[in-house]
Order: structure tokens, then C-alpha cells, then sequence
């Protein structure tokens, strides 16, 4: 997930009632006849068959970057579970602008024992040959009135994370005339993340203890560091892979469920997006049989990680059917607040997930977050539903492991996904 803080929009959809509720359609795009089939379906899910897709991608497989062969066998795995469940697969191949790190080093000349391993924030771009000595500044956590308070012309801004995007952050201390960034982790250990491709200056991201380590010495005096960023740009490929269960009574409208399934370099990936992948396997396998009347097309994107790449080029090329809807999955594994987000568009879509929740028994908040691939497709006009929980400390790190996923998490989150899916695809028996 590309964006990892967001702002509560408030509170709905509480309440416990039965799962064979039934549920009139309330969205207008929805279809009549998916009550019948939803207490058979819902029985199905099971999350303990999700997290072994967990296990398969990011624990056996390991991190799997874009455009890396471990991208391609992530994207086999994903294709062969299509397949034995009767999905009609397609690989969709495209090219996105690709990311090296070449060097990246950080020291504090004045202060030789301070240990620091750095890492390039994805799409940094790097410092002259030879590195970039300058005076270290505190810049809080790089909002505006945090950088109005800290004069940084010439200076190297050391920012918490938290409260805003990385890349927002970079480009309010390059704005106030900073040399380069670091970025450090609001909880311990390291930390990994993306800038723009136009952010202008490094960008490195630093542990929850290096950083406390630079500001008590900034604090303590002037300081300077010398950075050294070296990163390398370019073309490769990768693929959406694309599972289609064709409707059986208006086959030309689409419903897109979609996940991304690529990590972030460094981290395993177990919940960021592994466990939307899963999720989203789970729902295609317990609605292998079922006769919706919409088409389904379960959509596993690629390059998520680089800028939502994979779910750009699915929306350009969409084709003439009309998609009437799409439900985004990341970040299913880790934490109880379970939320249902859009971004700019309509949020019908949204209430009517918060209803199907409600009459599920499960609690969900309403959020406005863009920053998944559900932004793709909201900006093409179509109406989103996102779910996905907020409160992983570990996602974009190397802690973010299969050990913190919890398979009861993945259960729920399929079985709303799998409802939705019901009610906007419709099934008749």
C-alpha cells in the first residue's frame, strides 16, 4: 500500500445481526438474488486456508519486488490457484520505470562511532559522486508548520515518519530549500518507503533508534553529516495476472476484486500485500461455483509498490465493457480496526459494504484514503469500495513477517469481501 496514514471520516456500520440477513440490494449498481446464495457461500471462507497462501508467497517465495524473477514466480503461484479453481488467466504485461540502488551511506564525520545503515527511499534520487556533507536540521515530522519552524536552505532535514506521505514530506523540506532528507521510524526498527520520481533531492530512511540518535545530536549542537545516495533508474516488466469468471446473465458488466501483489524491497511482504492477495484467492475459490450474474474479474496487480503502475495500465486498457464497481484488498492480516475507504469519488459503494457489514456483525469504519490501486479506478469514474486495516507498525519493514499475520483477520476480511461481491455481481441458485 502506497499510503499508510489517513484521516478518520468517522464511525458506522456497527451492530450484530445474523449472516443469512437478508440483503437487499442498496447500491445501484447492484444485482437482485444474492441473499440466497450467502449463508452457503459465507460458510466456506476459511482463513486458515488463506494464511497458507501467506505462507506460500512471502515466507517460501520471500520478498518479491517488481520486475525481479521472484515477481514472475509470485505471479505463477497466484496463476496456478486461478487456474485449479476455473478461472479463465490472463497475464497482462507492462513496463514500469524501475528503481536500483547502487550506494547508500550516511556518517557523521565529527562522530566516527555512530553507527548508521541507511536505506534509498524507492525513486531517491542520488547525491553528486562522492556524497553531500551539510548541516543536519530538525524538521519534525515535515508538515508545513514543522518546516516553518525550522529554517533548512542548505541543510539535511532529519523527519519522522507519520502524519503525512513520505513524498510529502520530501517535497515541504526541498520547498524550504533542503539538500536531502532523512527520514526515520516513528516505532523501532528499520524502515522502507517511496518518493516521487520528481522529489529533486535524496531521500534515505533510517531506524526508530538512528533517528533518536541524530536528534539528540542535532539538538545538542550543530552537526553535519555526509550522505551518499547513488541509484540507478530504468524500464522492466510485469504483470497484472488476471483471473475471469464469466457472468451468467450480463456478462459484458465487470466487477474488478482487486489486490496488489508486489513488496516493497527489504521486507517480506506477509501483510503488505500478501494477505490482500490471499483474501482476494480465498473469495475467488469459495465463488468458483457460484453463478454470478456479472462478470468477476479478480485482478492481482503489479507495481503497486512503484506508484500504482499495475492498476493504471488495467484501467487504460479496460475495454468496452462497462465496470461497475471494484473492491480493493490490502493490508488484510494485522490489526482488528477493519476500515472501508474511497478516495475522491462516490461513496455508495462504501455505505453499502458498511451496511453488509453491519448485517454481518462486523465493525468497520468509513475512511477517505487514496494511495491503493483503488485510486486508479476512481479516477476513471468507477465507484470503489477499499478494505483494509490500518494499524501494522511493521509494513514496509523487514518485520513485516508471516508470524504477525492472523488467519482469523483474513476470515473476516473475505468473508465482507465475498458478500459485497454477492450483492454487486448478484447470484441466483
Amino acid at each position: 500500500m502506497t499510503l499508510r496514514r489517513c484521516i478518520a471520516f468517522g464511525p458506522t456500520a456497527a451492530g450484530i445481526l445474523a449472516a443469512a440477513a437478508v440483503l437487499a440490494p442498496a447500491w445501484p449498481g447492484a444485482v437482485a438474488g444474492a441473499a440466497a446464495a450467502l449463508p452457503d457461500v459465507l460458510s466456506q471462507v476459511s482463513g486458515r486456508r488463506a494464511y497458507e497462501h501467506v505462507l506460500a508467497l512471502s515466507q517460501r517465495i520471500g520478498p518479491h519486488v517488481a520486475g525481479t524473477p521472484e515477481d514472475r514466480t509470485s505471479g505463477e503461484y497466484i496463476a496456478r490457484r486461478l487456474t485449479d479453481d476455473g478461472y479463465v488467466v490472463e497475464w497482462q504485461e507492462f513496463q514500469f520505470p524501475f528503481f536500483a540502488v547502487r550506494a547508500v551511506a550516511l556518517t557523521v564525520p565529527a562522530s566516527p562511532s555512530v553507527a548508521l545503515h541507511p536505506h534509498a527511499m524507492l525513486y531517491s534520487p542520488s547525491t553528486a559522486d562522492g556524497g553531500i556533507t551539510a548541516e543536519l536540521a530538525d524538521a519534525g515530522i515535515g508538515r508545513p508548520e514543522d518546516i516553518r519552524g525550522a529554517p533548512l536552505a542548505g541543510k539535511i532535514a532529519l523527519i519522522q515518519r507519520g502524519s503525512i506521505l513520505f513524498r510529502e514530506k520530501a517535497k515541504n523540506a526541498a520547498d524550504a530549500g533542503a539538500v536531502a532528507v532523512l527520514i526515520y521510524n516513528s516505532t523501532p526498527g528499520d524502515l522502507f518507503g517511496v518518493v516521487s520520481r520528481d522529489t529533486g533531492i535524496p531521500v534515505v530512511a533510517l531506524s526508530g533508534a538512528e533517528g533518536l540518535q541524530l536528534l539528540d545530536l542535532a539538538h545538542s549542537g550543530p552537526v553535519r553529516v555526509h550522505l551518499n545516495v547513488q541509484t540507478e533508474t530504468g524500464q522492466r516488466a510485469t504483470w497484472n495476472i488476471i483471473g475471469t469468471k464469466p457472468g451468467t446473465r450480463d456478462p459484458h458488466r465487470v466487477l474488478v476484486v482487486g489486490a496488489h501483489r508486489d513488496t516493497v524491497e527489504g521486507a517480506p511482504g506477509a501483510n503488505d500485500n500478501t494477505s490482500g492477495v490471499a483474501t482476494a484467492l480465498e473469495v475467488a475459490e469459495v465463488l468458483r461455483r457460484a453463478p454470478l450474474a456479472l462478470t468477476v474479474r479478480f485482478t492481482f496487480f503489479g507495481a503497486e509498490e512503484s506508484g500504482l503502475y499495475g492498476s493504471d495500465y488495467y484501467v487504460q486498457h479496460m475495454g468496452p465493457d462497462p465496470v461497475v464497481g471494484m473492491v480493493n484488498l490490502d493490508m488484510e492480516g494485522v490489526g482488528d480496526r477493519l476500515e472501508l475507504a474511497w478516495d475522491r469519488g462516490s461513496d455508495a459503494l462504501v455505505r453499502s459494504a458498511a451496511r453488509i457489514a453491519d448485517r454481518l456483525g462486523i465493525p468497520v469504519t468509513m475512511q477517505r484514503s487514496p494511495g491503493s490501486d483503488h485510486q486508479s479506478f476512481e479516477r476513471a469514474g468507477v465507484p470503489v469500495v477499499f478494505l483494509f486495516r490500518p494499524d501494522d507498525p511493521y509494513y514496509d519493514t523487514p518485520k513485516d513477517t508471516v508470524d504477525r499475520v492472523e488467519p482469523r483477520l483474513l476470515e473476516v476480511s473475505a468473508r465482507l469481501a465475498t458478500a459485497i461481491v454477492l450483492e454487486v455481481a448478484g447470484a441466483r441458485r
